[in-house]
């Protein structure tokens, strides 16, 4: 599990630690790269998308079951959405 949580933004720190990951993982062989997050995380969705991931999948009310895991996952997220859900995105090598 891997979390990227930045202090300042729009430095490109991100950007490059993913590049780093995807590159490694494709001179490793892989052929796309998976990952998920929530259904508030608006902010990894765009920064996702941007960089060439693409909606895979839908997993209702997975945080659901999760919290049984974790129960301090909070009910509401950013912007006051409610954490519901999962949403998986992936990258194919040469995208």
């Amino acid at each position: 599990m891997i979390s990227l949580d930045s202090i300042v933004e729009g430095k490109g720190i991100g950007s490059l630690l993913v590049q780093a990951v995807e590159q490694h993982a494709f001179e490793q062989g892989c052929t796309i790269i998976t990952l998920i997050t929530t259904n508030d995380n608006l902010h990894a969705l765009k920064f996702y998308q941007k960089r060439g991931y693409l909606l895979a999948e839908i997993i209702q009310n997975a945080v659901e079951q999760a919290r049984a895991y974790k129960p301090e996952i909070p009910l509401i997220g950013n912007d006051g959405i409610p954490i519901r859900d999962e949403i998986r995105l992936e990258k194919q090598s040469g995208l």
